[in-house]
């Protein structure tokens, strides 16, 4: 495959992913988790699919055990781990991430 349409390929599918995310998230804050997780869920099929590298707004925005839309105070918690000197997301899952 061409170089030039596979950059052109990625950058539809890492636009298409975009804005799946911020589907997602207007559907949970309407209170419809369900439809919320399955954008999530495509958005990351998409992702394996093409294999295209998030940035990281993108990346920090949903748990990858559970892929459910991160939103503070309310899918998850925020806190400052010093020992690691890092923060550590917690999802309501259980899941941890570091950033």
């Amino acid at each position: 495959m061409d170089s030039r349409r596979r950059n052109i390929i990625k950058t539809s599918v890492l636009s298409s992913i975009a804005k799946l995310l911020v589907e997602a998230r207007n559907s949970y804050k309407k209170s419809n988790s369900v439809r919320s997780k399955r954008y999530t869920k495509m958005a990351f099929d998409l992702l394996k699919k093409h294999r295209a590298r998030l940035p990281p707004e993108l990346k920090n925005s949903f748990c990858r055990k559970c892929l459910l839309i991160w939103i503070p105070d309310s899918t998850m918690t925020i806190a400052y781990d010093r020992k690691n000197h890092c923060l550590r997301v917690t999802c309501t899952c259980g899941h941890n991430k570091r950033i």
